[in-house]
Order: C-alpha cells, then structure tokens, then sequence
C-alpha cells in the first residue's frame, strides 16, 4: 500500500492526497523542489470550460506566418526544426474536424470537475483561499474574433460551457484597465483561476506531508525490475526499492515512460512568463489576448503574462527576447503599467501531438503508472487526473472514461 510519485507538480501532489484518502502511503520525489517545474511558471487558470483543443482545424494554416513573425507565439529554434518536424506532423494529422471533435469531448470529462476536486482536497486548509471562481476574460483586437471559429464555439455549445459575448463598448466597462483597442470580447462566467499556482502546490504538499507523506529531493536516473515489475527507483544513482510507481514527471515523463516499456511521443513545449511587481494596473480576473496566444493574470505576486510556445529542445538555453515580447505586449493592453519590477521565467510544457495527456497503468509494467502531459492545461486537469488514478491504482472504475488518455494510442 505505498505509491512513489515522480513529480511534485500539480499532478504528483493531487495524486498523493487522493491516494492517501484511499489507504495508501507515498513519496514524492522530484529534482528540483515541490511545484517548481511548469506548475510553478503557469498562468493560474482553472479552466473547466477549456474545451477548445490547440490541435484544430486553421492552427496549421496559421503555424507559418507565427514563424515568420519575431513577434508571434510559435517559434523554433532552427536547429531543432529536423527534429521536432516528425512531432509536427503528428500534431497536424491530429487537427482534423474529426480527431479535434473527440479530443474536445475528452478534455470536457477531464477538466468538467476541477474546482469540485480541488474543493475535495483544500477545503479546510489555507490553500482554499487561493482558489476562486471569478470567470475569465477572452479578448480580440477584431471585430467578432474572441469567441473564436464556429468550430470553437460549437464545441463549447456542445459541452454545454457558457458563454457571454461583450460588445466593444462593454470591454472596459467590465475590465476597465485594458487599453481601448479591442473590438470584441467573451467572458467564461464559470471558469476562475489560483492567486498563485506555485503556492497552491505546495501548501497542498504541506497538507499530504502532515497526514504522512514524504517528500525526497533528487533526480529519477532508472528502475530496476524483477519480471514485469518495478522493483526500484534509481534515485540520484541509489536504487530505492518501491511497491508502486506513478509518473508525474512533466515533460520529463517521457524518457521514464520509455524506460519502462512504453514510449510516447511527449515534446517541450517551452513557455516564457514575466511577473510585473508593483504594476500599477490589475485587470479583475485573468484575460487571455486570443490574437496573440498569451494570459494576463492577476496574482498575489504581480501582474503575470505568460504564454508563447518555443520548440528548441530539453536543454536549450532561454531565449530572453521572448519575455521581451511580453513585456511589449504588457504595455499594450494596460497603457499605464509600470515595468520597474519585472521577473522572467520559462520552462517547458509536456505536449503530446493530439493535446490530450497519458493516464492509465503502464501496459509493460504491473505496478507502474502514468499520469503526465497536460500541457497548457495542468491546473485544470490535475487534481481531477490525481482522483482517476488513484482510483486506477486502486483496483476501482475510474469515475470517467480514460480510453482517450491511453498511453497506447499512438502505437
């Protein structure tokens, strides 16, 4: 009855407080610390009506004039486009009507439920007051844009998300910081966010350490098996024996999901955040620009803008100019912030190419277990994929259908 965690984000630490409900004990590890991976860098939204997948219909249209503008949310590095090509492709086979149909029936399950699973696992704790159900904000410097393609919007129909759509006029009556050069907006009345996504994650950490759990600081190398079983986990070159092990692991998940038998087809997705202390200006609830693929949000830290996708590689250095970016982009919407006090960051999104994360046993493996790849959605998604395979490793039905998360349907 103990379970080793891969991963300390907000997938690894949702996982080890519903599988401490249901018996087990467990050990979380990671090589940096609790939440400092992309659950650390991210916007906050907590987005039950994200049902919109990013592989749809016109983003490969759209993929090439991103390239060819320094200013766009699509870059990559030159060096790395003969790798990340064949990745490309699989991401444009997945963009069809169809494939984008079922991907979005399949975010619906899994995102539907965020705030009643976060509810089930702070209520009562100091990290509930940084949860909040205040809507998000779409905004298009176009006529008739935010709410996106008649594809997008028969989605959400169709997943029964509602939807307010804001005249120009009606923009900064609701959002009266934003500069007066949007034409057409929609707020998502039911959708919220975190104050602080990194502070949520770990005063849920500090939650599941007080009821037992431990936590171990170091970099996951390897496993050592007996028959089809994980018998160890090499931790910083010391094999530690385990009972059960779950990946949570971020983008890293893929080299171990590999070494355990099955690979996945998992990428980088690099993202870039700036954090303006002291801004001057704070927008009510978040609002995310849709022309130009980033979010604002409003935190207990500053005024975060954070979004652009990268391809360059695990390894790859940063590229600053893309915070610059954001900071361009900053002024823009909010006229009179002030940029005095400005942190970056970037880290890297775990993307599979049809935008639906792994979630399930390991099929090579009888005691392992994946639950990774959320890519911009892990606030959202985690603590509902904590519920599911806790259940799943639990023996019991999962309480939503996990055949779209296989981690063998790409074979």
């Amino acid at each position: 009855m103990e379970v080793t965690i891969i991963g300390a984000g907000i997938v690894g630490v949702s996982s080890a407080l519903w599988l401490q409900r249901a018996g087990f004990s467990v050990t979380l590890v990671d090589a940096r610390g609790i939440g400092e991976g992309a659950s650390f860098g991210n916007a906050g939204n907590i987005s039950p009506g994200a049902v919109v997948p990013y592989t749809i219909p016109g983003v490969v249209c759209q993929a090439p004039r991103w390239l060819l503008d320094p200013e766009g949310p699509l870059s990559v590095r030159p060096g790395y486009f003969p790798k990340v090509a064949p990745w490309l492709m699989k991401l444009a086979r997945h963009s069809s009507t169809e494939q984008a149909l079922k991907t979005s029936l399949a975010m619906r399950a899994l995102h539907r439920g965020t705030f009643d699973a976060y509810e089930a696992l702070t209520r009562g704790t100091p990290a509930a007051d940084l949860i909040e159900r205040c809507g998000q904000l779409y905004v298009s410097e176009k006529p008739d844009a935010a709410q996106g393609s008649l594809l997008s919007q028969f989605m959400r129909e169709a997943a029964g998300v509602r939807t307010v759509l804001l005249k120009e006029g009606e923009i900064r009556d609701l959002e009266p910081a934003l500069a007066p050069i949007f034409k057409s907006a929609m707020l998502l009345p039911d959708n919220g966010r975190t104050r602080n996504p990194h502070q949520l994650v770990r005063l849920m950490a500090d939650q599941a350490i007080r009821q037992g759990a431990t936590f171990l600081r170091g970099k996951v190398t390897g496993f050592r098996f007996n028959d089809q079983r994980v018998a160890a986990v090499v931790i910083d070159g010391v094999p530690r024996p385990v009972e059960h092990v779950l990946i949570c692991a971020g983008a890293a998940s893929g080299k171990l999901a590999e070494q355990l038998g099955t690979p996945v087809p998992i990428e980088h997705e690099r993202g870039y955040h700036i954090t303006i202390a002291d801004p001057g200006v704070m927008p009510r609830i978040p609002v995310t620009h849709v022309d130009a693929k980033f979010a604002c949000a409003p935190m207990n830290v500053g005024l975060r803008l954070a979004g652009t996708a990268e391809y360059a590689g695990a390894d790859a250095k940063p590229n600053w100019r893309r915070t610059a970016v954001l900071e361009r982009q900053a002024q823009r919407m909010f006229p009179s912030v002030s940029l005095a006090k400005v942190s970056r960051w970037y880290g890297d999104r775990p993307t599979l190419p049809d935008g639906l994360p792994v979630l399930g046993r390991a099929p090579k493996r009888s005691n392992a277990f994946f639950a990774f790849g959320n890519s911009h959605f892990g606030m959202s998604a985690g603590p509902v994929m904590g519920r599911v395979i806790a259940e799943v490793i639990s023996g019991k039905p999962p309480h939503i259908d996990i055949t779209p998360f296989s981690p063998e349907r790409f074979d």
